[in-house]
């Protein structure tokens, strides 16, 4: 599964460079990740020298090192085999919906992107619910019955999709000290107006805490519910991989509901190094 995973992940690290990078225009942003939309589907749009140049001016090395790189991983993805390339471009082309949603919905000076609960769903699937499908659909690409009974093929990657989903609920619950000073926030609108809030103010405490914990809530069940998906999978490693995710998510929705909504407004929660050796050994025996 290596190779495949590999290439999908710097592919998504790639677009997720484009949506974010400083200093440029969302109109920018934009014609970006509609170009690289056109290379994965299969486009004639060369990209690897506006990469590069966009790169030059990104702060963080490992980020200009991945632009700099980024006509060779376009390289290696077309020259893929289908039964791969197929997977991964589905992958992204679904990333890239999530982005290019995110940079529209903020652009109105709108504090709060979801309006309801469909929404936020459909956000964490388009980003993350759709890699928990591709981790699945690699597997049994790659490895057939080492990865799990294919009978199951159906239920895995609802249970793949739920424990990504998981994953990026924790981490819009966990950036909201990030978040809410930029004036952007994740959580439905509609649920932040049924407690209070008035749609235009800052949000307070007292109205995220209602709307915040109730995510917490969905977001634990959520991970119970990726339980008989790690337990199905044949392959230790394969299992450690899944099984170690879910358990640092497990541990974080702990921490946010412990420090409750003033600190994580306040602050970043995460967990020491010695949880997540913890963790690590936890995966090892499930």
């Amino acid at each position: 599964m290596r190779e495949p995973v590999s290439l999908g992940y710097l592919l998504a690290r790639l677009t997720d460079t484009l949506a974010d990078a400083p200093g440029l225009p969302d109109a920018d942003r934009l014609a970006l990740l509609e170009d690289f939309r056109q290379v994965i589907e299969g486009g004639e749009t060369a990209m690897g020298d506006d990469l590069r140049k966009l790169g030059e001016g990104l702060p963080h090395p490992g980020e200009r090192n991945l632009l700099r790189c980024g006509g060779a991983l376009l390289d290696w993805y077309g020259g893929c085999d289908e039964a791969l390339r197929k997977p991964i471009g589905e992958v992204i082309l679904t990333i890239l919906e999530g982005q290019v949603w995110d940079i529209r919905a903020f652009r109105g000076g709108e504090h709060a992107a979801c309006a309801t609960r469909e929404d936020l769903l459909r956000y964490t699937y388009q980003v993350a619910g759709a890699v928990g499908e591709f981790w699945t659909r690699i597997g049994f690409a790659t490895l057939g019955e080492k990865f799990a009974d294919p009978a199951r093929a159906d239920a895995m990657l609802v249970g793949g999709c739920k424990l990504g989903q998981a994953l990026q609920l924790v981490n819009i619950l966990r950036d909201l000290h990030e978040d809410l000073p930029r004036g952007r926030c994740y959580l439905p609108k509609d649920e932040l107006l049924a407690v209070g809030w008035d749609g235009h103010s800052a949000l307070t405490a007292t109205e995220l805490s209602p709307v915040f914990h109730k995510w917490l809530g969905v977001c634990h069940g959520f991970l119970d519910d990726a339980d008989p998906y790690v337990a199905a999978l044949r392959g230790a490693r394969v299992r450690f991989c899944t099984r170690l995710p879910q358990l640092l998510a497990e541990d974080t929705v702990g921490l946010l509901r412990e420090a409750g909504i003033h600190r994580v407004m306040r602050q970043k929660v995460k967990i020491s190094r010695a949880g997540v050796w913890r963790a690590m050994g936890r995966a090892v025996f499930f």
